[in-house]
């Protein structure tokens, strides 16, 4: 059977003019495109996880699988990472890691988005996504508070000195990579006569909103972030080779209502060997200083996690009453039970609807304190009565 839109098409080449036909087929070829954009609000996706694997002499060995299973574990951190505040991953760690555990469960597809064979590894760049109906599913029934909405685009603005020069590539490239790592985009601006008489804009309260407005319109950004260095030293350690750079960061978060300064102090050590520099401590104070910044983001977009859910509870030999009564006024006694109803009833047999906030786990478990037989995801527990 011929696709309706080729019999669309077949017409308008018969009917119309034959320059419409390259038009029309570039509008088909382009239908599907549109199609799979819309499909990636199904999907969580970490984009740019990069592995390297070294190289095996077993040819029995696929580096492409090893390196799939390694970014698909980073990638389950960085999405834990956007999804939950600091404060949550450090008291949810074991209910976190009962997810991940299940991570095959919940991954939708894995890209390889580059791939670089080495002398002795090969280093793969790798877009992982993830189920987003799946993964809330999960935080939900673990009574895991979350958010779902990314920070938003930030303009990235860094001061322009001589003393802040030498730092200011490391800085940015840290700073990319902690944005990616967080999924959100961080965007250069062209530094033209606009952008430098809008830049001033960000320090004075009354022109705020026209910076912001601005950042906005040019960049779709509605995040700006200056960043500028309070102070800045070196000095030797240990030996000539190695050197310490010591400085102060000053970070203005421009965005809503409200500007918000964020400071770090960050020391990196610079070690010279074979004629080639190494810088180590960067990488990783940035990550902080982001994480600081954008933890209050999550918290203010968190939705807490259990909340309108129920579980329901199919009680065989319902027919004694009193028995009935005292195991439902148990239930209502469960922490974060809102109420117990009744979902059906026969002669000898009941269903019931347990309402709650919270985990489910917690939940089971008190149900099975009562004889309750849990029968699988998706299957009501069961409980017999004498």
């Amino acid at each position: 059977m011929i696709d309706r839109r080729w019999k669309w098409i077949f017409w308008l080449g018969h009917r119309r003019p034959r320059t419409l036909l390259p038009l029309v087929l570039l509008a088909y070829l382009l239908f599907p495109a549109v199609v799979h954009a819309t499909e990636s609000a199904d999907f969580f996706i970490v984009k740019k996880v990069s592995i390297r694997v070294p190289r095996s002499n077993n040819s029995g060995t696929n580096e492409n699988a090893t390196g799939l299973l390694q970014a698909q574990q980073i990638a389950f951190k960085r999405l834990i990472q956007r999804m939950l505040t600091v404060e949550e991953r450090k008291t949810r760690i074991v209910f976190i890691k009962d997810i991940q555990h299940s991570i095959k469960d919940l991954l939708q597809r894995s890209i390889i988005v580059s791939e670089k064979q080495r002398t002795r590894d090969v280093e793969m760049t790798i877009d992982i996504h993830f189920s987003k109906e799946k993964m809330i599913r999960s935080l939900e029934l673990a009574g895991i508070n979350f958010c779902e909405t990314p920070y938003p685009t930030t303009l990235f603005v860094m001061e322009d000195s001589d003393s802040f020069q030498p730092l200011s590539e490391s800085l940015f490239r840290a700073l990319s990579n902690a944005a990616t790592v967080y999924g959100f985009e961080m965007v250069q601006p062209i530094r033209d006569m606009e952008d430098l008489s809008n830049f001033s804009l960000m320090a004075d309260p009354n022109r705020r909103n026209e910076a912001k407005s601005w950042a906005q319109n040019r960049y779709k950004a509605d995040k700006v972030w200056k960043l500028s260095v309070e102070s800045h030293g070196l000095s030797e350690v240990k030996d000539h080779a190695t050197q310490a750079t010591d400085f102060r960061l000053k970070l203005m978060e421009t965005g809503d209502e409200s500007v918000v300064y964020h400071f770090a102090r960050i020391v990196t050590k610079e070690t010279e060997s074979k004629g080639k520099s190494k810088t180590d401590g960067l990488e990783n104070s940035v990550l902080a200083l982001v994480s600081r910044v954008v933890d209050p983001w999550i918290s203010s977009h968190t939705m807490l996690g259990g909340l309108n859910n129920f579980l329901d509870v199919s009680v065989v030999n319902s027919d004694n009453l009193d028995l009935m009564d005292a195991m439902i006024k148990k239930m209502e006694l469960f922490p974060g039970i809102e109420k117990v109803s009744y979902l059906e009833m026969s002669s000898n047999q009941v269903k019931l609807r347990l309402h709650y906030t919270g985990n489910e786990l917690d939940i089971k478990e008190e149900l099975k304190n009562l004889g309750a037989i849990d029968q699988g995801q998706g299957i009501e527990m069961l409980i017999r009565l004498p």
